[in-house]
């Protein structure tokens, strides 16, 4: 084999190398989920059957900012001086939690407790609810029409 033969193969090869870590790296990105994410960059400092509560620094919005920069949530919605995440299986809020200015509780919604208690921030916020309802109630046993 000539110099530059093995040259060129080196090179496919480094590319190769390279390629291959970076598919890596996006897959340990891709299998953690947000409440992953949360967990390994918030202190918990509370939690009960229906939520984990961590504290952050910051102005709520700008936190939910950064829960949506590591991944984008289906809804997203303000009230007062709290920010709502709805993710296929969790809400997280950021805001203000007594006398913390900034926590973020992360909610199961499978657990039970937040079915139907976002009804108000609109589309996308009930259990369950496609996010193109309309959000009303027909009144009757089928339910939004």
């Amino acid at each position: 084999m000539t110099r530059t033969r093995l040259f060129v193969i080196a090179g496919v090869m480094l590319v190769a190398a390279v390629v291959c870590l970076v598919l890596g790296v996006m897959q340990i990105s891709a299998d953690q989920d947000v409440e992953s994410y949360i967990s390994g960059h918030y202190q918990q400092y509370g939690s009960d059957p229906n939520a984990v509560r961590y504290v952050c620094s910051g102005a709520p919005s700008n936190v939910a900012d950064d829960i949506e920069d590591f991944q984008d949530s289906e809804a997203r919605a303000s009230d007062d001086n709290s920010e709502y995440l709805r993710y296929d299986d969790s809400i997280v809020v950021v805001g203000p939690d007594g006398d913390r200015p900034c926590t973020v509780r992360v909610e199961d919604i499978n657990g039970g407790y937040s079915h139907g208690s976002y009804i108000f921030l609109g589309p996308g916020f009930h259990p369950g609810s496609p996010d193109s309802s309309s959000g009303g109630s027909s009144g009757g046993p089928g339910g939004v029409k």
